[in-house]
Order: C-alpha cells, then sequence, then structure tokens
C-alpha cells in the first residue's frame, strides 16, 4: 500500500533512525513521468505489501515544506531510506521492473544482507 505524507511530523517519524526502509516518491501532479511512474509505483507496493518496507508518495506541488530538507528540484525523485538514512536517490522515472530491482537491494540492505555482511558478517569457528 502506498501512503501520502502530507504533515511533517509523518516526515520526521518515517526519518527516525529505527524508521526502517522506505521509498519516497517526490512527485506533482503536473508531472508526466510522475504520472506514467504511478501504476509502476503502486504495483512494487502491492507487490511487497508485506515486506518491511514503506512505498511513500509527497505531492510536492502541495507540500513543497516536506521538500525542501532533501533539496528537490526535479520531479520524480525517489530517495531510498533505511532508519533515516538516505542510501541512494534517482531522480526521474523509474520503471516497474526497475523499481522491484531497486525496492528488493533496499530490503536486502536494511537485513544486513550482501557481500560485505556476507563475507564479515559470519562468525569465526
Amino acid at each position: 500500500m502506498v501512503e501520502d505524507l502530507t504533515t511533517l511530523a509523518e516526515l520526521e517519524d518515517l526519518m527516525r533512525e529505527d524508521g526502517g526502509a522506505a521509498i519516497l516518491d517526490f512527485w506533482s501532479p503536473t508531472c508526466g513521468p510522475c504520472k506514467a511512474m504511478a501504476p509502476g509505483f503502486d504495483a512494487v507496493a502491492r507487490e511487497l505489501a508485506d515486506e518491511p518496507i514503506r512505498f511513500v508518495r509527497i505531492n510536492t506541488a502541495a507540500q513543497a515544506q516536506l521538500a525542501r530538507p532533501f533539496n528537490i528540484h526535479a520531479v520524480p525523485t525517489l530517495l531510498f531510506v533505511h532508519n533515516g538514512e538516505i542510501l541512494d536517490v534517482r531522480v526521474g522515472a523509474l520503471a516497474g521492473p526497475a523499481l522491484a530491482k531497486k525496492a528488493q537491494w533496499l530490503l536486502r540492505k536494511s537485513r544486513g544482507e550482501g557481500l560485505l555482511s556476507g563475507l564479515f558478517g559470519r562468525k569465526q569457528r
């Protein structure tokens, strides 16, 4: 499910140190690429509904104050966040399959999975 953030308190809650994994979509209703990306964003959110990841939209036309702290100057802009830390930023529309791949990457990061954790996270025998 996709959430619409409309208040600073909601954004602060999302960006807490224990806020978990989230993908923030900064968009505008007058943005063609934003409209084109929306169905894919919704589909990936539905596909990963049981996973510990939030899909969030922020309408920059209606909630410009929520975009300012992130210096959002173009839409769509996607932020990939884990526990308040921005791990990646993508400016421009991202197709559904590419977004799904990036969401899986964020989930692996949030679980501490990956090459380095595999190499260095193992217990010594």
